[in-house]
């Protein structure tokens, strides 16, 4: 029926999800799973956004999306407030 389960939190390395959107390649997300299963960037918590939060910067691929601001998580990302320590991607 179905394979043996791949657990991240044991195969700890980068990782990249890819989102399909209307059948065309729209997000791409790059992460690292630390030994012991741990993802956390430490930005969430940084941020006092409260506990198991994590951020991660998403590439937007694509023209889907029409025009967007590109900076807004300067000043826009978290209810008008900057985030520290968080980069976005080019």
């Amino acid at each position: 029926m179905f394979g043996p389960k791949f657990l991240m939190s044991k195969n700890p390395g980068d990782y990249e999800f890819k989102l399909l959107w209307n059948n065309k390649l729209a997000r791409s997300i790059k992460f690292t799973v630390k030994p012991g299963g741990s993802f956390d960037n430490g930005i969430g918590t940084s941020n006092s956004l409260g506990n198991d939060r994590i951020i991660y910067s998403v590439t937007v691929i694509g023209d889907q999306d029409g025009m967007w601001d590109k900076a807004a998580w300067k000043t826009d990302a978290f209810y008008g407030n900057p985030l520290m320590g968080f980069t976005a991607l080019p």
